[in-house]
């Protein structure tokens, strides 16, 4: 019902059914008939051109809020205002060009849009993070996340130098006095380099050691795996014949409860959608027929940390929600990559459900998955997929780990470069 909701008294009526049996229950919906946007106007204006580099979660930003304790403070008072964390997490891109705007480095043919964008983001003293940025560097320490290290420093020298000089640039560029720059357009930092630097080996410690930290990126980790499993299967469909987009569709699913043992909703509207039109997928066109292979698997592997993307969001929607920043968290961030954008677009979410207690977290997209393949005339087999045998038979296989996954990971690959040099 929440699906089809379009205004605030259809996601009321939907709610009621609950009957109020679920008091940590939470829902996050966007509405069209809504017209009260969840994001000030010094954020809106990042949604849209010439500094629409801004990538939320949610498919629009007219979304209600849907709690028991809410609207029992909504129906006994005229008027609720809560907080709602708007926080912008920079992606790697931006990190790094965070560092060369630090260090007075040229930005090449960027320059001007960079600089004009970080003059506004300053300008309007918004709240920005790089947590994004952690999550999407995990890649670069997985292997010495299992490590405790006693001493800090120790684990600042085993992170990679590059990276290093990035967290320090991102705490000096936090500590920007805003104020100052708006009065004198001076980007001086309050902080001096060695207290960034004192603050960046305190922060990714913290960040990287901690024991729920640890435990998140270690899942995220699991689940980028398997998306990358997902990928070279996809990959290897594509490429393999020149069949139609709903036999590559049949054997994707074969493939899915065959070798991935997972079925994941958006990767496989994405692979529909590449298999449709390989040129519908810009991050995957350049995977074609007779490619040198050198460094295949690595390209492979950073578009499943893109994947991942998503993941991750839907995580700080549940841990930052009800904090002292807002009571609600809308996870966005900022990007001059098209490409993860794209991604992203191809799965529009309308909205979430989550229970504060356990964390149990459920999506919901735009247009339902089975919705989308009925319309491209697949539904028979999105269906099959749901079957209870065929369900049990998914399920029953041991679920990967992450060392366990690794090994099918190299035993698919193989089967790709076979197919890319096959066809040479």
């Amino acid at each position: 019902m929440l699906s089809r909701s379009k205004a605030p008294e259809h996601a009321l009526v939907s709610w009621g059914f609950l009957e109020g049996n679920y008091p940590n229950l939470v829902a996050a919906v966007c509405l069209d008939e809504y017209k009260k946007s969840a994001l000030p106007h010094s954020i809106k204006k990042y949604t849209s051109k010439p500094l629409n580099y801004l990538v939320s979660y949610f498919c629009n930003e007219n979304i209600y809020f849907l709690e028991d304790q809410l609207l029992e403070d909504m129906f006994s008072n005229d008027r609720v205002d809560f907080p709602i964390d708007y926080t912008l997490m920079f992606d790697t891109n931006i990190a790094s060009y965070v560092n060369s705007i630090v260090h007075g480095k040229s930005l090449g043919s960027l320059q001007a849009k960079i600089i004009s964008f970080f003059d506004e983001v300053l300008y309007d003293d918004l709240n920005f993070d790089y947590l994004f940025y952690l999550v999407e560097n995990v890649k670069n320490i997985k292997n010495i996340l299992h490590i405790d290290f006693t001493s800090k420093l120790d684990f600042w020298k085993r992170l990679d130098k590059g990276f290093r000089n990035n967290l320090v640039s991102l705490q000096l560029f936090c500590g920007i006095d805003c104020q100052e720059y708006r009065r004198t357009s001076n980007p001086k930092s309050v902080l001096t380099y060695r207290e960034a630097a004192r603050n960046a080996i305190e922060f990714s410690h913290k960040f990287y050691n901690k024991k729920e930290s640890k435990e998140l990126l270690l899942s995220l980790i699991t689940i980028q795996r398997v998306i990358l499993l997902q990928l070279i299967g996809m990959i290897r469909i594509q490429l393999a014949s020149n069949r139609n987009s709903r036999k590559k569709m049949s054997d994707y699913f074969d493939y899915v409860n065959n070798v991935v043992g997972a079925y994941f909703d958006r990767e496989s509207v994405i692979a529909h959608k590449y298999f449709d039109d390989r040129n519908k997928v810009s991050i995957l066109r350049p995977f074609q027929k007779g490619m040198p292979t050198t460094g295949l698997l690595k390209r492979l592997d950073n578009i499943a940390w893109d994947m991942t993307a998503p993941r991750y969001m839907e995580r700080l929607i549940v841990s930052l929600s009800e904090t002292d920043r807002g009571r609600y968290f809308i996870p966005m961030f900022v990007s001059f990559d098209n490409n993860l954008r794209e991604l992203l677009s191809f799965f529009p979410i309308k909205g979430v459900m989550y229970t504060k207690d356990t964390g149990d977290f459920m999506q919901i997209p735009k247009t339902s998955t089975l919705d989308y393949f009925d319309q491209h005339g697949c539904l028979d087999l999105i269906e099959n997929m749901f079957k209870p045998e065929v369900k049990l038979a998914r399920n029953s296989k041991p679920k990967h780990t992450r060392e366990s996954v690794v090994k099918v990971i190299k035993e698919e690959y193989k089967e790709l470069v076979r197919v890319i040099r096959r066809m040479a």
